[in-house]
């Protein structure tokens, strides 16, 4: 004999019971994604503490931004960073305690480039960074380009004055653009003598927003 179909309230219950069994794995991912967080903080905490004072000043999210004018000859160039811990390699011969992050460089034609960002200061570097000197290099990231041209690059060597950053561009700017602010294309810079005109330039803390209000803006 045929089993009796169920009862409409009975297919309902059972999707009810369904829904909830859903809702009731939410607790559980937020507690996994949780605990995930606090063992990379932990870790951070453990090998890399100097990221959470990064300026002088403790950042639960362990980095620091900052913004800077490097006055270059053929203008004005307004650099904004984000700086934290990594576990990549540091780059440019401070292999210590690598650094990473993301950095926007707005050019004198108010174009502003979103780059990597990756460097290191030397190993061993405790809580106080004030003194500690870093190195970074940046280069464009574009956000859907497939072409393999990650041009402008630039890279600073500087040197935490807490809670600033003071550093130079090495030579970066000139080698990166020509006279009139554009980017150079590969071939076109092999005239420029090494390491070229050196700008400083003065980080301070700052935001993202900053950063974009000073770009537009006539500078």
């Amino acid at each position: 004999m045929n089993r009796l179909a169920q009862s409409p309230s009975a297919n309902a219950g059972q999707r009810r019971q369904k829904a909830l069994g859903c809702l009731g794995c939410l607790p559980r991912l937020v507690l996994i994604l949780f605990l995930g967080v606090v063992l990379i903080g932990a870790i951070t905490a453990i090998f890399q503490p100097w990221a959470f004072y990064l300026g002088g000043k403790f950042n639960i999210l362990a980095n620091w931004s900052g913004m800077g004018t490097l006055h270059a000859r053929n203008g004005n160039y307004i650099l904004f960073v984000r700086i934290g811990p990594s576990k990549g390699n540091a780059g440019h011969g401070l292999p210590g305690s690598p650094v990473s992050g993301l950095a926007y460089l707005c050019s004198p034609r108010h174009e502003a480039f979103r780059m990597t960002l990756g460097g290191g200061m030397r190993r061993g570097v405790g809580i106080d960074t004030d003194g500690e000197k870093i190195s970074l290099y940046m280069y464009n990231r574009p956000a859907f380009s497939f072409s393999g041209n990650n041009r402008p690059s630039i890279e600073l060597r500087g040197q935490w004055h807490n809670p600033n950053l003071d550093a130079d561009d090495h030579g970066s700017i000139s080698r990166a653009f020509a006279p009139d602010g554009t980017v150079y294309q590969p071939g076109q810079a092999h005239n420029i003598p090494y390491p070229g005109d050196i700008v400083p330039v003065h980080l301070v803390p700052g935001s993202y927003s900053e950063f974009e209000a000073a770009c537009k803006s006539p500078h």
